[in-house]
């Protein structure tokens, strides 16, 4: 976070603002069970049932909650495997490259072996809920490194898990699942600061009753959760937020590329915000979602009635942004995606050390974990605490008038 804190100092050089003590900070969580939610219209992946979803959240709160109204902000991670079977893991890991990359074996009875253990173990790594001593795979927790950031900020963070999703049909319909959920978690929080009530009345520690603000919402989703944010908070979807919630930022991390890249096309509306601002953050070696992520500024540049921007952040990949799915964290499944896409062979590496840019195939130097998530922190940070919180201090870093370095900004 050092870097973050050194861009933050300058922005708000003069302006008399300062980060409180991070011990002012409460992790927290709830979990009211596996199975406790559906979304009609949503199934499991055959088709056969609703899917069932868990309604289960970190949440990073500072220790003062009692002082004023606090704005609260919404994570969601993206599509990941559901269940952390390690033994699994690791054989579906090491079969992948027996069928792809410069390593693949040309045997057909190798290939039929990888083949039918990728098979085995995708079952066991995807199905929800998880089998009887297996830990479902925590994905929400990947992004307390920047809920504690907030949190010391005045903000209520709740990171969202969606591994029932995750187990669940695909395309459109796991984004309207998606956003059902954050509404799902929306609501219960209005319900818990309004009256006290609710299900998530004696969850938590503390009485938030009257003390976070419920119409001062940001939203903030990684990969295919990138994709639901911009889904919940489309002009079209306003109509179903949650009744006393209004969401006034939305981040799209490393979205997930959608259905319509013809900016005429009607099921762009799906995804078309243009009353809210927000700010899309991608990065320069993101294989998995860059350029497709670009589709949602093109979608809405022109149209918007707030400021919008578009924030590249060179030498980043995917993976990196969520902790839990970076290799330092020893999670099951968790890996560079950078690395893994030339171990595949779908795209070499320069060098050792750096990654090919994904819009224009130039060589740049890799962020390390801790290097790429300071910088998003940076951004997002900036961004929800200008957005939610007023502080206008922080306009030239949103702007690009004050630039970290390897960082692009466009904004409209």
């Amino acid at each position: 976070m050092i870097l973050a804190k050194l861009v933050v100092a300058a922005a708000l050089a003069g302006q008399g603002l300062s980060a409180p003590d991070s011990a002012s900070v409460v992790s927290a969580g709830y979990s009211l069970g596996d199975t406790a939610f559906q979304v009609p219209g949503f199934h499991n992946s055959d088709g056969t049932a609703l899917a069932d979803i868990e309604l289960t959240a970190s949440v990073q709160y500072p220790s003062n909650i009692r002082q004023g109204v606090h704005p609260l902000v919404v994570f969601l991670h993206g599509q990941w495997e559901t269940c952390a079977d390690r033994q699994a893991g690791n054989e579906y890991m090491a079969a992948l490259p027996v069928l792809s990359g410069p390593g693949a074996s040309k045997d057909p009875a190798v290939r039929a072996q990888a083949e039918a253990t990728i098979q085995r173990t995708a079952a066991l790594l995807t199905q929800w809920p998880c089998a009887p001593g297996t830990p479902p795979m925590p994905s929400y927790r990947g992004f307390d490194y920047v809920g504690k950031e907030l949190a010391r900020h005045g903000y209520v963070v709740v990171s969202v898990s969606a591994n029932g999703v995750n187990a669940g049909e695909g395309g459109q319909a796991a984004d309207m699942a998606r956003a059902a959920l954050i509404n799902k978690h929306l609501a219960m929080w209005q319900e818990l600061s309004a009256k006290g009530t609710g299900p998530l009345a004696g969850k938590l520690s503390k009485d938030f009753r009257g003390h976070v603000d419920l119409n001062n919402v940001g939203t903030v989703g990684h990969s295919r959760g990138g994709r639901a944010v911009v889904y919940q908070a489309a002009d079209v979807h306003r109509g179903q937020w949650p009744a006393g919630v209004t969401v006034k930022a939305v981040v799209p991390l490393a979205a997930a590329g959608y259905y319509a890249p013809d900016p005429e096309a009607p099921e762009n509306d799906d995804y078309r915000i243009t009353k809210i601002p927000f700010e899309l953050l991608m990065g320069g070696c993101d294989p998995v979602t860059n350029p497709a992520a670009h589709d949602y500024f093109t979608n809405a540049a022109g149209r918007n009635e707030k400021r919008i921007s578009q924030v590249l952040m060179h030498g980043a990949n995917h993976n990196f942004l969520n902790v839990q799915w970076s290799p330092s964290s020893g999670q099951v499944v968790a890996h560079d995606d950078v690395e893994r896409a030339a171990q595949l062979g779908q795209r070499a590496r320069p060098q050792p050390g750096h990654c090919a840019n994904t819009d224009t195939n130039a060589d740049e130097k890799q962020l390390t974990e801790p290097q790429e998530r300071a910088t998003a922190t940076t951004y997002l940070a900036a961004f929800l605490r200008r957005y939610l919180g007023g502080e206008t201090a922080f306009d030239p870093l949103l702007t690009g008038q004050l630039h970290l370095p390897g960082v692009d900004v466009l904004t409209r």
